[in-house]
């Protein structure tokens, strides 16, 4: 299984991008940035766990079922 963190999810119920670019101390595109590279850098996501303690992101993993994936 495929697992891919939905960022522009994260990211729209965090408040957009504007919020959490200030959360993170980083310019207001760079979350832009973030989706279209499907990447968020550590720092950056602990910056977001840090002010938002409750947030669950594994309810922002989705995932895709590989048929040759035999670790299930």
């Amino acid at each position: 299984m495929t697992m891919r963190l939905n960022l522009a999810a994260l990211i729209e119920d965090l408040g957009g991008a504007s919020k959490v670019a200030q959360i993170t101390g980083v310019p207001r595109t760079a979350p832009y940035g973030w989706i279209a590279r499907d990447f968020i850098s550590s720092r950056n996501l602990n910056a977001l766990k840090t002010a938002y303690p409750d947030l669950d992101l594994d309810a922002y993993f989705d995932g895709d079922k590989d048929d040759n994936d035999n670790d299930a």
